[in-house]
C-alpha cells in the first residue's frame, strides 16, 4: 500500500500520551492474533490446512486494521483519527488537485500560526516536539486537497490584505538591518509605510484562523486519539 509521509509540530505530552495508545493498540492486536490462532486450532494442523487457516487469520487482522478496529501502530492510529476528524470537519467531498505551483509550499501561509485549543492567541503553543507519520496515500491525498481548497478563499484575501497594506515599518526595519540598509534610508521607509487600523488587523487576524493546515488536522486527531 502506498503511503504519503507527514511530520508536524505539536505539544511533547501530546506525543507522549500518543505513545501509550499506540502501545495498548498493539497489545489489543497480539491479544486478537492469540485468540484468533486459538480459534482456528492453528496449534493442531499441519500442511495446507494449516496454511488456510493463516491465511484467513492474515486477512482478517488486515480488514480489521484497515477499518481501524485494530491499531498497533503510530500510523494506524493517527490515520484512524484523521479519516474521523475529515468527517468532523466536513471535509470528506471531492477536492480538485492541489495546483501545480503550491503544492509542496510551506503549510501555514502569510504569517498565521497554529492556535492550540483552549488556549489564547497571546500564549505560546509549546509545539516543541516532532510527529512522522505515514498516512494511506488516498487518506493523505485527501488531507493535502481538503486544506489547500477550504483554505483557498481566506489565503487569497489575506494575500490582498498584504498587497494593501505591506509589510509595516516594523517587517521593514528588520529587513533593511538584515540587508544592512542606511539607518536614516530604513527608518524614513518604515515612516512612510501604511498603518491598519485596529479594525483591520483584527479581520487579517480573522482570516488568519480561517486557514486549515494539514498539520491542524493531525494535531486535532492526536487529540482524539488521546481522550
Amino acid at each position: 500500500m502506498s503511503l504519503l509521509p507527514f511530520v508536524i509540530a505539536l505539544e511533547p505530552d501530546d506525543r507522549q500520551a500518543l505513545d501509550e495508545v499506540v502501545k495498548q493498540g498493539r497489545k489489543a492486536e497480539s491479544e486478537w492474533l492469540t485468540e484468533a490462532r486459538k480459534r482456528e486450532g492453528i496449534r493442531y494442523l499441519r500442511g495446507e490446512a494449516a496454511r488456510e487457516a493463516r491465511g484467513r487469520v492474515r486477512t482478517e487482522f488486515a480488514r480489521l486494521r484497515k477499518t481501524g478496529k485494530l491499531a498497533g501502530t503510530r500510523d494506524l492510529v493517527v490515520a484512524r483519527e484523521v479519516r474521523a476528524e475529515l468527517k468532523r470537519r466536513k471535509m470528506t467531498g471531492e477536492y480538485k488537485p492541489v495546483p501545480a505551483s503550491d503544492a509542496g509550499a510551506p503549510g501555514r501561509p502569510l504569517g498565521s500560526s497554529p492556535r492550540k485549543q483552549g488556549r489564547s492567541a497571546d500564549e505560546p503553543t509549546r509545539l516543541s516536539a516532532r510527529l512522522a507519520v505515514r498516512l494511506p496515500a488516498d487518506l493523505g491525498e485527501q488531507l493535502v486537497r481538503a486544506c489547500y481548497w477550504e483554505s483557498e478563499p481566506a489565503v487569497k484575501a489575506l494575500r490582498e490584505w498584504q498587497d494593501l497594506w505591506g509589510d509595516g515599518p516594523e517587517v521593514i526595519l528588520r529587513e533593511a538591518a538584515r540587508n544592512g540598509a542606511p539607518g536614516m534610508l530604513a527608518m524614513f521607509a518604515a515612516a512612510l509605510a501604511p498603518r491598519p487600523n485596529a479594525d483591520t488587523i483584527l479581520e487579517k487576524a480573522k482570516l488568519q484562523d480561517l486557514i486549515v493546515t494539514t498539520g491542524d488536522v493531525i494535531r486535532s486527531a492526536v487529540k482524539h486519539a488521546i481522550l
